[in-house]
């Protein structure tokens, strides 16, 4: 838990963005079935999701900050986004949250975790208001009490796993925290102890360079978005790095390329792919 990272422009930035995209908890505390706010109360609601539309929220998922965090955590200056969404929990939402035990490496692997340094892979929450035990903040349970637990149980039921649902802390943190975990850690989704609360963040992953078996969203699929065009335009060589795009110096760029790319992205400033092909400084 890294609390208050989010520095305060960035996360009053993100939260205005936030208002524009679901209704604040007391709307939806007096909605009625069938208004306009019904598509937020299911588990298979359509979350928002990178490219956003909100140029701070795509700021953030791929901030020096995320970034910095991941090369460190992941113990390497190569690393990927591979997955950006942002949602929303209220109260009276449908579909209860209370879930079992679980791990998320089953859709965010083919394979399965390895305990080395350089095949990890780096989850987040970035809360974007105050969450505790009364607004669903996540129960973890520390991988020191489930090594003992076969890696193809990535569902702990309580009748054989009852001890492990007494241990796990709750996640609860203020507005700008950060939540970091791996895809082999056991959590759980809880249900609200205040009718009146909203949990609003972001999830952002991130995986080394090459761990191609890894991930979860798939970046070229955005290409024709106008959200995507906007976002590359505004980015600089780091943050398109983590996308996969390839960086200045890189093979993929001759004189052909350069001039297709800036095509496509018409505001995309260039020049440091032109420099580093004319091995100017």
């Amino acid at each position: 838990m890294l609390e208050r990272v989010v520095p305060e422009d960035t996360l009053r930035s993100a939260q205005r963005a936030v208002g524009k995209a679901f209704p604040s908890a007391q709307q939806m505390a007096e909605s009625r079935p069938g208004d306009e706010f019904d598509r937020w109360l299911t588990w298979n609601a359509v979350w928002p999701e990178f490219p956003f539309r909100s140029r701070s929220l795509n700021a953030l998922v791929v901030s020096d900050l995320l970034i910095s965090l991941a090369e460190d955590l992941l113990g390497t200056s190569e690393v990927r986004m591979y997955l950006a969404i942002m949602t929303a929990k209220y109260a009276n939402q449908a579909s209860e949250y209370n879930q079992l035990l679980h791990v998320d490496f089953p859709n965010h692997t083919l394979t399965v975790p390895r305990a080395e340094s350089g095949y990890h892979q780096m989850e987040t929450f970035i809360y974007l208001n105050d969450v505790g035990r009364e607004n669903g903040a996540t129960r973890f349970v520390s991988r020191t009490l489930t090594g003992h637990v076969p890696v193809e149980e990535h569902s702990l039921n309580l009748h054989d796993y009852g001890e492990l649902y007494e241990e796990p802390s709750d996640a609860s943190a203020p507005a700008g925290s950060i939540v970091v975990y791996r895809p082999d850690v056991y959590h759980r989704s809880v249900d609200f102890t205040d009718p009146t609360q909203a949990r609003f963040m972001l999830h952002v992953s991130y995986k080394p360079a090459g761990l191609e078996w890894g991930g979860y969203q798939a970046w070229p699929f955005k290409g024709f978005s106008a959200e995507w065009h906007n976002f590359v335009q505004g980015a600089n060589p780091r943050q398109l790095s983590v996308l996969g795009f390839p960086g200045p110096g890189h093979a993929f760029w001759t004189e052909e390329t350069l001039a297709g790319v800036a095509s496509r992205y018409p505001g995309l400033d260039m020049s440091p792919w032109r420099c580093a092909l004319s091995g100017r400084p």
